[in-house]
């Protein structure tokens, strides 16, 4: 009986915990610049080295649904494109003209964004698997 009890206490501080971290990734949002720190295609690992002593490359996400990629370039801003985003669960759709890429996303936590989706990387026809991540 006190194993019983035990075992249904332990429950539910699991079921309780549980919860709370629940509320704590759904308060985190998207919102924000997010640097790219590393492309993994197919296994292989590509780290981001295209920043500059001046400046980062970065995507924002604003809070309309709207983003931009900006690249820096002799430290100045570029914007690479502009686009919105529609986030469900754990499901991202980036729209940037009449294009719109899927992707899932692996980790959303305040300092870190993986993404996984399918890329033709050698335009070749055939799609490899690329997760990307980026650091807040």
């Amino acid at each position: 009986m006190i194993m019983k009890k035990i075992l249904i206490l332990a429950f539910f501080i699991f079921l309780s915990c549980s919860n709370d971290q629940e509320v704590e990734n759904s308060l985190i949002t998207l919102t924000g610049k997010w640097y790219p720190t590393e492309a993994v295609i197919n296994g292989v690992s590509f780290p981001y080295d295209d920043h500059e002593t001046c400046g980062k490359d970065y995507i924002e996400f604003y809070g309309n649904n709207s983003l931009k990629s900006v690249d820096i370039f002799d430290c100045e801003a570029d914007t690479d494109w502009i686009g919105t985003y529609v986030k469900t669960n754990n499901l991202l759709s980036i729209t940037v003209g009449n294009s719109t890429k899927n992707a899932e996303i692996i980790e959303l936590t305040s300092n870190s964004l993986i993404l996984k989706y399918m890329i033709d990387n050698n335009n070749d026809g055939i799609f490899e698997v690329s997760t990307e991540k980026f650091a807040n």
